[in-house]
């Protein structure tokens, strides 16, 4: 009976340090997983900033005040208007008295 106790202590204590040594090596599997996972999402990360800072440069040039003028000419024949077609607007912050004054 001494013997079969024995026995089952020593198979209970090997069980519980091969459970043990199998969840360490579970765990350093997984953190080693989730290490090349970072790397994988720092490079991605890396990737879109400069594609961010690339596209941003490019809406700056495309909204550029000598670009808009550019393609108004020559897209849109548009060009400087004549001076019969130039009106030009009272001060809005003059008072109402100031303006009719000025007429």
């Amino acid at each position: 009976k001494r013997a079969l106790a024995q026995f089952a202590a020593a198979t209970l204590s090997c069980a519980l340090v091969a459970s043990a040594a199998l969840f360490h090596i579970h765990v350093r599997t997984r953190v080693t997983e989730e290490g090349y996972r970072l790397s994988r999402l720092s490079a991605e990360h890396q990737r879109l900033s400069r594609e961010h800072e690339r596209l941003e440069v490019q809406v700056a040039q495309l909204e550029s005040p000598q670009r808009l003028s550019e393609l108004s000419r020559a897209r849109l024949k548009m060009g400087p208007p004549a001076g019969d077609r130039v009106v030009v607007l009272a001060d809005r912050t003059a008072r109402p008295a100031t303006l009719l004054a000025a007429q």
